[in-house]
């Protein structure tokens, strides 16, 4: 009883810690306010440079995860850019989940102690800490296959504004003018991101081949980076260049259907199992019946 006693005290003083770090604003990091400037913006969505409690939360939970080394922040921050997730509201959702999961444990054995009956307090330090391991792990499942649609997303974006692109420059449009025009044609996260590395492109005095470059690098997107440097090889001469992007979105295309075609075959492969096995049930139910009329004496005339 008393180790429980302590074990709620200190989840209690935790979270008035927290409580108290989040209402006192802290000071911006200066790199973390240069990414923010970069990131495209997103209508209603706050900036990390927001001053609400979550964020300062999510701050907050960056520093503990990053003091206690329990996950690669660096490498987080690289994943959750191709989802447009910022690493405070990841942290903040981890923190809550931890939180939360060593709560539960806590107050259910304090409700059911007051209630007369008597539980371990080992039993409950144990599940209190495992169930927070849970909860913190929580907010990263399923995380990879989100990136991966992402990125799928982004590469079937990419060839369709190839495809604009290459239709302005036929029309006898200059690249910029076919690359911004192009650009605002199109919605999507993945528009945005272009339309936000074109601004950059242009504010920093850098091709926009380069900036493509580096959104590939950050996003994962290969077929990005391969367009940047086939565009680069390609240099400014409007027929090269239209040919080298025409190229690219042909093989784009040709590698989408075949991702397709193979994600139906699998599908279809899955499918088979469920199939057989209810063949199966059907054969052995009416065999039964056959050899249990076979084998009993005068059911068969």
């Amino acid at each position: 009883m008393i180790l429980t006693a302590l074990f709620a005290g200190a989840a209690i003083g935790l979270g008035v810690f927290l409580a108290a770090r989040a209402i006192r604003p802290g000071p911006i990091p200066l790199a973390q306010a240069l990414a923010d400037l970069e990131r495209p913006r997103r209508t209603g969505t706050p900036t990390a440079s927001g001053t609400t409690v979550t964020d300062r939360l999510g701050r907050v939970a960056v520093r503990m995860i990053e003091a206690a080394g329990m996950v690669d922040m660096g490498r987080l921050s690289g994943r959750l850019r191709a989802l447009g997730k910022p690493v405070e509201a990841h942290a903040y959702e981890k923190l809550v989940g931890a939180l939360a999961g060593f709560a539960i444990p806590i107050v259910f054995t304090l409700t059911v102690a007051a209630a007369g009956v008597t539980v371990s307090p080992a039993v409950a330090a144990v599940t209190a800490i495992g169930i927070a391991l849970a909860g913190f792990i929580y907010p990263d499942l399923g995380m990879a296959d989100k990136i991966e649609q992402r990125r799928r997303d982004f590469r079937h974006s990419l060839s369709a504004y190839l495809d604009l692109v290459t239709v302005i420059l036929a029309g006898g449009g200059g690249l910029e003018t076919a690359l911004q025009a192009s650009a605002d044609l199109g919605d999507g996260w993945a528009f945005a991101e272009i339309r936000a590395a074109l601004r950059k492109a242009r504010l920093t005095n850098r091709t926009p081949w380069e900036v493509f470059d580096d959104i590939g690098t950050e996003l994962g997107v290969d077929e990005l980076r391969e367009l940047a440097a086939a565009a680069q090889l390609a240099g400014d001469q409007g027929a090269r260049i239209r040919a080298s992007l025409a190229a690219k979105a042909d093989s784009m295309r040709a590698a989408q259907t075949a991702a397709i075609e193979a994600q139906a075959e699998a599908a279809t492969e899955k499918m088979l199992l469920p199939v057989v096995t209810l063949v199966v049930g059907m054969i052995l139910f009416i065999g039964f019946g056959v050899v249990q009329a076979i084998s009993t004496p005068g059911s068969v005339p």
